[in-house]
């Protein structure tokens, strides 16, 4: 059975783009689409809103759901998911966003990257369903070489320690299996995660770049789950610091 269920669907046109959904909203509301910062660090889950709330504080635009940290940067909060991202990519991407920088959590695959180290993705197994509708078949798919030099020079630059290369993007998180695990450790994938391939082939379509930076809140081997989600705040935050330097081309905090 081929996958998605109409065969060469992306090359198809969309019935509606987000273009069209923003001008709905434009006449609905009466008033101008936004114009959000030309780039954006994408963070998920509810862990974030209350520090960004308090850092960036009377920064939000309620429309798009940014926070704007400087006249070309912002961040913003979404849920997890390819779909979502893809969603977010889409719509930010028709108000005239042009990079994205995935700051998120990761499974490690590999005995080396414990729990609170950064890695930096070069490349995304795409092991979920949202990418199949945008780009034809492959195994991966590949951020802004770039953008992703950026954050490489900036993760240098500020003395953090990471690791880089690829990540398995799945969208059952309860169904990573002791066989795939096996499998891709030996290919040399790092991590696991839920976002990146989405990412990097919905960015390439609308011709936006995008690059991905993961801190390690598991350990995932024949053993079993280590979870260590409770110690990734700090880096996290090291995390943001350091995409938004790189979107900003500038120097962030040194490494602590």
């Amino acid at each position: 059975m081929p996958f998605p269920q109409h065969p060469r669907k992306h090359l198809e046109k969309p019935l509606f783009t987000a273009t069209d959904f923003h001008r709905y909203l434009a006449r609905r509301q009466g008033e101008r689409s936004p114009r959000p910062p030309r780039s954006v660090v994408l963070v998920f889950g509810r862990r974030w809103k209350k520090y960004l709330d308090r850092r960036f504080r009377g920064k939000l635009d309620p429309r798009t759901d940014v926070y704007r940290v400087t006249a070309s940067v912002g961040v913003t909060r979404l849920g997890p998911g390819a779909p979502l991202v893809a969603m977010v990519i889409e719509e930010l991407a028709a108000l005239g966003v042009r990079r994205f920088v995935i700051v998120g959590l990761a499974g490690s695959l590999q005995p080396r990257v414990r729990g609170g180290s950064l890695v930096l993705c070069t490349k995304a197994l795409r092991d979920e369903g949202t990418s199949h509708h945008y780009v034809g078949s492959g195994t991966f798919a590949h951020p802004s070489s770039t953008l992703t030099a950026s954050i490489r020079a900036v993760l240098k630059r500020s003395g953090a320690p990471f690791e880089e290369g690829a990540s398995w993007t799945t969208d059952a998180p309860y169904r990573e299996t002791v066989a795939e695990v096996r499998r891709f450790r030996k290919k040399g994938v790092l991590a696991v995660e839920m976002e990146a391939s989405a990412a990097f082939a919905v960015a390439r379509v609308v011709g936006c770049e995008s690059a991905a930076l993961f801190v390690v809140s598991d350990n995932l081997d024949e053993h079993g789950w280590e979870p260590r989600f409770h110690d990734t705040s700090r880096p996290l935050h090291h995390a943001l610091d350091i995409a938004i330097a790189a979107l900003r081309r500038g120097r962030p905090a040194t490494h602590r």
